[in-house]
This record gives C-alpha cells, structure tokens and sequence, in this order.
C-alpha cells in the first residue's frame, strides 16, 4: 500500500557478490538491505558480478626453478600452475602454508578463493658407487652421494702385491 515501508534484503550466491541495487539503470542503494517508502509501483533490480581472486606463486629458491599460471581468476574456473625445474635441480611439490597440496608439476584446480601456492625443488643427488676388480687388491675412497655438478674425487690405494692399472665403468675405461 502507498506509504507503506518496504524492505527488500538480497543474498548473494556462492561465487557471487551483491553490486547494488538500481531502478531505470539509477542506483538507488548500494547496501544489501534497501528500505524505502512505497509512493508508486516500482521496478528495482539487484545487481550481482563474479568473485574473482588472486592466485600468487612462488618458488623456494628462485635458482632452482621457475612457475607459471600466477593470475587473477573469476569463481569457479579452472587453474592450471605449472613449476619447471632448473637443471641440476627437480621439482618436490607444491606447498600452502606450509602443507603439501600436490606433487604434480602441473597443479590443476577449481578456484573458490584466493591461493598463495609455493613450489618446492631440491637439488638432484647422485650415488656414485666404487669397486674393486680384485678382492683384497685394494681400497677405494670417496664413494657417496652427491649433488648435481659437485666435484666427485675417488683415490683407489692397492695393497702389496697389487698395482693400480685404470677406471671402468660399464667395463669402459
């Protein structure tokens, strides 16, 4: 009825986020709650736009790998990170806040808030394992393991009776 009070109360969807309120394209409120006397027959409509957030990325140590799929994204669409290591250097997993959300280099999901996502290389290590030939001919040193382009130094110290003659591997010396 004229001279009545009206209130009209909007909630918006997930995903969504309430705008304002407008009638012949004016905007008349911006709250979600509009109240307003009635004076004559009204159009009013709400006004709503999609969530979008912000996925950020980083890397534990920028040396040892690069990431891509950083960006801004609407509610609901699907994000595609993707981390490269450098060489030397392998790709672990993907962190937030400090708990594992994949192993995947390429980490896929729907997006419903901001991320803050970091991945995670370590260095590649290698087993560099030494023999003799000869039972009791000799004694090797400095087999272990290494890391990718670390300076690896075997000694090879025969016994009596034996010489030192070379190195193979996969019986090339």
């Amino acid at each position: 009825a004229i001279n009545d009070t009206v209130t009209l109360t909007v909630t918006a969807n997930e995903g969504y986020k309430f705008i304002n309120w407008t009638e012949n394209d004016s905007v008349v409120s911006e709250e979600a709650e509009y109240t307003f006397v009635v004076e004559n027959d009204r159009e009013f409509v709400a006004n709503f736009e999609l969530l979008t957030y912000e996925v950020t990325t980083s890397v534990n140590d920028e040396n040892f790998g690069a990431v891509t799929g950083a960006d801004t994204y609407s509610h609901g669409e699907e994000v595609t990170l993707t981390a490269t290591a450098n060489e030397g250097y392998k790709f672990v997993n993907w962190t937030e806040n400090d708990t594992v959300v994949s192993t995947e280099a390429e980490y896929s999901f729907v997006i419903t808030g901001d991320r803050n996502l970091v991945a995670n290389f370590e260095l590649l290590t290698y087993e560099v394992v030494a023999s003799v030939n000869i039972e009791n001919a000799g004694e090797i040193t400095g087999a272990g393991i290494y890391g990718y382009g670390e300076e690896v130094t075997l000694t090879a110290t025969a016994n009596e009776g034996y010489k030192f003659v070379n190195w193979t591997e996969n019986d090339t010396v």
